[in-house]
């Protein structure tokens, strides 16, 4: 008997992979997802059905998908099993909801919301309400190239493979279809390759104001007790943290004693808590401390999150993601590169992937004990002192 599959190990190493436990059964790992897989020979074709995710807080076991594929098998016998045929009708709409609602338990909150946002933004009525059996390879093209809401055409959301929202949406579009068993399925990649793009696009440069400017600029723009937008623009400024990052911090995250920021990882890009320090001009720019479920930079409006059009930087030719550049290029111009080794610059700006001995559920204070942290502190007070004209 050979050795039993050991599920979660298979998940965590991710990539794509079909990993078989007998009985023409197999677990397999495409995309984030982890779902078992019953195949079968009918009229000479392999057929197959989604038995369970292996993933999320209803995940099926090995014990659980072996029976699950036994009452199959009992189904193909009595002629009780659903055929592709009896889903035609089902419009992609309807198998989009199933399909995030089956899955719901597999992502942050955060990665749901974006896919929703996906569905909801880019994908036209035309082709929600066609059924899935329907969809065609020039269909889902179609969608990623050029056509808005309405079906009438607009900006492409396609710009080559990557990760980027046209790549998200084509495995969207994939997954749902595969959970439908629409087979072949339209929107695999190696039957769009050529109906759409391989060129990459090109990154464009967030345009970043020269660090010379900043010191002046910060003492134009000081901002009153009452000016939360300006207020929150110098924290992030300072901190050199993402927008997104610093408009959905909580009281409960500051420790002021410790004059630290833990930012737990579901909301930090790279997913792995990230601890910022805080220095006085830093400190300087939140308000009157609030309840710990509190955010520190509140809409005045509604006492939530501040929206999309908070902290734009139009009026001045530049971005607020281009301030991260300035630091980051500022730190790296102090005394020839020789003053804050890369990795300190890169600890600071939360870049990197994830070390393979860092846990995603330890305590960020483990940071705290750390050589780096202690020069990522002195590299901020230096940035603050500098940007603060102090």
């Amino acid at each position: 008997m050979g050795k039993r599959l050991d599920v979660q190990a298979a998940i965590r190493k991710g990539g794509t992979a079909r990993h078989s436990i007998g009985d023409s059964v197999s677990l397999v790992v495409r995309n984030g997802s982890a779902l078992w897989e019953y195949q079968f020979r009918e009229n000479k074709r392999t057929r197959s059905v989604i038995l369970g995710s292996a993933k999320g807080p209803d995940a099926m076991t090995i014990t659980e998908a072996r029976e699950a594929r036994a009452q199959k098998w009992i189904e193909r016998r009595n002629g009780t099993l659903q055929r592709k045929s009896e889903a035609a009708g089902e419009r992609f709409a309807k198998a989009a909801d199933a399909y995030l609602s089956n899955h719901a338990g597999e992502w942050n909150e955060r990665h749901r919301a974006g896919l929703k946002a996906l569905v909801r933004k880019y994908v036209p009525t035309w082709f929600a309400h066609k059924p899935v059996s329907h969809i065609t390879s020039d269909d889902v093209a179609a969608v990623l190239k050029a056509n808005d809401k309405n079906g009438k055409g607009g900006k492409p959301i396609w710009n080559g493979p990557g990760n980027n929202r046209g790549s998200r949406l084509r495995r969207l579009i994939e997954g749902v279809l595969r959970s439908r068993d629409v087979e072949p399925n339209p929107a695999a990649w190696e039957r769009l390759r050529e109906r759409l793009s391989k060129a990459r696009a090109k990154v464009v440069e967030r345009a970043a104001m020269p660090a010379a400017d900043i010191p002046a600029f910060l003492a134009t723009h000081a901002p009153s007790d009452g000016d939360i937008e300006q207020r929150a623009l110098r924290f992030v400024i300072l901190t050199s943290v993402r927008r997104k990052e610093a408009l959905e911090a909580k009281w409960n995250e500051f420790d002021l004693t410790e004059r630290v920021w833990r930012i737990p990882a579901s909301r930090m890009k790279m997913r792995r808590p990230h601890a910022v320090p805080l220095t006085d001009a830093v400190l300087a720019c939140p308000g009157e401390r609030g309840a710990d479920d509190a955010y520190v930079f509140p809409s005045k409006r509604t006492g939530r999150v501040m929206g999309h059009e908070a902290l734009k930087m139009k009026d001045f030719g530049f971005t607020l993601h281009g301030f991260r550049s300035s630091f980051g290029t500022w730190a790296e111009e102090q005394d020839d590169g020789r003053t804050y080794p890369m990795r300190v610059i890169k600890a600071a700006l939360a870049h990197g992937k994830q070390n393979a001995e860092d846990d995603a559920n330890a305590v960020t204070a483990r940071y705290l004990r750390s050589d780096q942290f202690q020069a990522r502190r002195k590299l901020m007070e230096h940035w603050s002192q500098f940007a603060t004209g102090w």
